[in-house]
């Protein structure tokens, strides 16, 4: 556990980090340096919480993930509906952004 916000998890051989509800923040660096994360969930919306534009910052900035998978997108009228600005911000990174559909089983 980072925080009341974030959680870490290490399992088989990669590490995922659910950053929470959160803004950009310069100690995800830390979070890189100590955990090494494979995979990030990271919030989206424009409200509260990163938009999509700056967590793809984050990714690349902060982090080195295999792959982003964003969350709280489309879950309420006022945040953003759709993952396009995080996909398009990751779209010459090292990190893939994995955006699934309602209900379907990704493999990472």
């Amino acid at each position: 556990m980072v925080d009341a916000h974030t959680a870490l998890g290490h399992r088989l051989q990669k590490t995922l980090y659910h950053m929470g509800d959160t803004d950009i923040f310069g100690d995800m660096a830390l979070i890189e340096e100590l955990h090494k994360p494979d995979i990030g969930i990271v919030p989206i919306g424009d409200r509260l919480i990163m938009g999509g534009a700056v967590a793809a910052l984050a990714c690349r900035r902060y982090f080195n993930f295999d792959k982003a998978i964003p969350c709280h997108y489309g879950s309420f009228p006022i945040i953003d509906q759709t993952a396009e600005k995080l996909v398009e911000g990751l779209k010459f990174a090292s990190t893939e952004a994995v955006v699934p559909k309602v209900g379907e089983t990704i493999s990472l």
